[in-house]
C-alpha cells in the first residue's frame, strides 16, 4: 500500500478544511463573536497535522490500489471531521454532538441536533455550508474516480473529463477528478449566489444557500425555512437544485466545451422522474387548483436530490421517503440509491421478463455485462435501512419518526424528519447509540456496497 500517497492527500484534506475556516473566522472576528478562539485554535491545529502529514509523505509515491483509496476515503469522512468540529464546540456543543454534527455536513445530510442552533450563529451557519460544500465536491470526486465504474456499477455513462488510468489506479485518479471537478464546481455555486442574491437574499444567506444546493445538503439559513425567500429566491434554488442532481460529468464537459460523444442515459430519466413525482405529489395535494403545480414540482426536485426540505403542503410522508430513496445522478452531490442502479435495474427485469414469455428465443448478449455490484448494493442499503429502522424503533420512537430517521440517515437527505417530527426541533430527540448508529448511516450513505463489505472482511486487508 502507497502510505505516502496515503499521507500526501491526507495533507491535502486537511489544508483545503483550514483554508474554508478563514471566511466563517473572519465573520467571527468582524461580529464579535464567542466562537472566534474555536476557529483561530481549529487553523492552527489542522495546519500543524496538515503539515506533518505533508513531511511524512516525502518520498515516491508508488500507484495505490483500492485499499490505499478506501483508507483516503475514510479518513475524509472519519478523521477529518474530528478538526473541523472545532468551532461547533466552540458553539458549546461537547464533542460527541460536534462531531455528529460536523459528519452530517461533510456528507451534506444537514442533520442537526438542532435546526435553530445550526443557525443562531452566523458563522456557525456560514461553517456549515462550506462543510456541505465540501463534501459535495468529494462525493463527485470518489464517485467518478472510483465507485462509478463498471467493476461496481455495471456500465459507464459518461467518461469523465480526466483521466482514471488503469484498472488498479485509484489514488491518482481521485486527485485527477478533485483537480478537474473543483473549478467547474465554484463556477456552478458563483451562478447559484449570483442568481440568488439578485433574486433579493442577503449576502450571507446567498453564500450559504448557494453552497449546500450545489451539495444538495438542504440547510437552509432562515428560521422560517425556504418559504420565507421570495419567490424568485425559490425560484433560483429550484433550478440549481434541479441542476445538482444532473450527472456532474456532463456539466463539467459541457462548461470545458468538451464535443467527446456524450453517452448520457440518466439525465432524462433524471428529469422524468422529477415531473411525474411533482404530479404525483399535486394529486395528493388537491389536482385541479393550478397554483399547486409549481411547490410540488420544488418538493420533488428538492427530494429527489436528497436536499429534503418542503414547501407548501407536505406530501405523505411515504411519498416522501420512497422519493428521497430514489436519489439522482451516480455522478451528483445528491444521496440516495441513484437513478443509474435503477435503470440497470430495470434493465434486467425487462430482460427477464422477456426471457419468461419467450423462453425458446435468442435475445442476444447481456445489455449490462457486470450488474453484480449493482445487486450488492441494493442488498446492503435495504438490510441497512431495515436495520436503522428497527434500531430507531427499539429506541422507543414511533415508526413514522423510525423510517424518516433512517431513510434520511442513509440517503444524506436530513431535513426528512420534520415530516415526522412534531414539535421537536432537530436530531437532539435520538440519543446514543442510536445517534451513532445514524451516524455510521451518512457515511454508509455515501459508500459503495462493495467498499462497504471489504471494511469487515479480514481477508480484504490482508490480501
Amino acid at each position: 500500500m502507497a502510505l505516502t500517497g496515503i499521507f500526501r492527500l491526507f495533507a491535502a484534506m486537511l489544508f483545503a478544511v483550514m483554508l474554508a475556516l478563514l471566511p466563517p473566522a473572519a465573520l467571527a472576528l468582524a461580529t464579535g463573536a464567542p466562537t472566534l478562539g474555536g476557529y483561530v485554535f481549529a487553523i492552527l491545529a489542522t495546519a500543524m497535522v496538515s503539515a506533518g502529514a505533508y513531511v511524512s509523505s516525502a518520498g515516491r509515491h508508488n500507484p495505490s490500489g483500492f485499499r490505499g483509496a478506501l483508507i483516503v476515503v475514510l479518513l475524509w469522512w472519519v478523521a477529518t471531521p474530528v478538526f473541523a468540529c472545532i468551532p461547533i464546540m466552540a458553539e458549546g456543543l461537547n464533542f460527541a454532538d460536534a462531531y455528529f454534527e460536523t459528519v452530517s455536513a461533510m456528507t451534506t445530510t444537514g442533520a442537526w441536533l438542532s435546526k435553530s442552533g445550526a443557525v443562531a450563529s452566523a458563522p456557525g451557519a456560514l461553517w456549515r455550508a462550506e462543510l456541505q460544500w465540501l463534501g459535495g465536491l468529494a462525493s463527485l470526486a470518489t464517485a467518478a474516480a472510483i465507485f462509478i465504474r463498471p467493476t461496481f456499477i455495471g456500465i459507464d455513462t459518461l467518461l469523465p473529463p480526466f483521466s482514471r488510468g488503469d484498472h488498479n489506479s485509484f489514488l491518482r485518479p481521485l486527485r485527477n477528478a478533485i483537480a478537474s471537478f473543483a473549478g467547474v464546481y465554484l463556477i456552478v455555486t458563483l451562478f447559484a449566489f449570483s442568481a440568488i442574491a439578485a433574486a433579493g437574499a442577503g449576502v450571507l444567506d446567498a453564500a450559504i444557500l448557494a453552497m449546500t444546493t450545489a451539495a444538495s445538503g438542504g440547510f437552509i439559513p432562515h428560521p422560517e425555512g425556504v418559504g420565507a425567500y421570495p419567490p424568485g429566491v425559490i425560484l433560483s434554488i429550484f433550478f440549481f437544485t434541479l441542476l445538482g442532481g444532473v450527472n456532474f460529468i456532463l456539466i463539467a464537459r459541457i462548461v470545458k466545451a468538451q464535443k467527446e460523444r456524450l453517452r448520457d442515459i440518466e439525465t432524462g430519466a433524471y428529469l422524468l422522474i422529477v415531473i411525474w413525482v411533482g404530479v404525483l405529489f399535486w394529486i395528493s395535494a388537491g389536482a385541479g387548483d393550478v397554483v399547486l403545480i409549481a411547490p410540488q414540482l420544488f418538493n420533488a426536485a428538492s427530494l429527489v436530490t436528497t436536499n429534503g426540505y418542503i414547501i407548501g403542503e407536505a406530501p405523505p410522508l411515504l411519498a416522501v421517503l420512497v422519493t428521497a430513496i430514489i436519489g439522482a445522478a451516480a455522478v451528483s452531490t445528491a444521496g440516495g440509491f441513484k437513478v443509474l442502479r435503477w435503470l440497470v435495474i430495470m434493465r434486467r427485469a425487462n430482460e427477464e421478463v422477456r426471457r419468461l414469455i419467450t423462453p425458446s428465443a435468442i435475445f442476444g448478449a447481456r445489455r449490462v455485462a457486470n450488474e453484480l455490484g449493482v445487486w450488492m448494493h441494493f442488498l446492503v442499503f435495504t438490510l441497512t435501512l431495515a436495520g436503522l429502522l428497527l434500531a430507531v424503533s427499539l429506541g422507543g420512537h414511533s415508526f413514522g419518526l423510525s423510517a424518516a430517521a433512517a431513510t434520511a440517515a442513509l440517503s444524506n437527505a436530513g431535513p426528512l424528519i420534520e415530516l415526522a417530527q412534531g414539535d421537536a426541533d432537530g436530531y437532539a430527540v435520538f440519543q446514543s447509540p442510536i445517534r451513532w448508529l445514524l451516524l455510521a448511516g451518512m457515511i454508509l450513505g455515501r459508500l459503495e456496497a462493495a467498499v462497504a463489505l471489504a471494511l469487515i472482511n479480514r481477508a480484504f486487508w490482508r490480501g
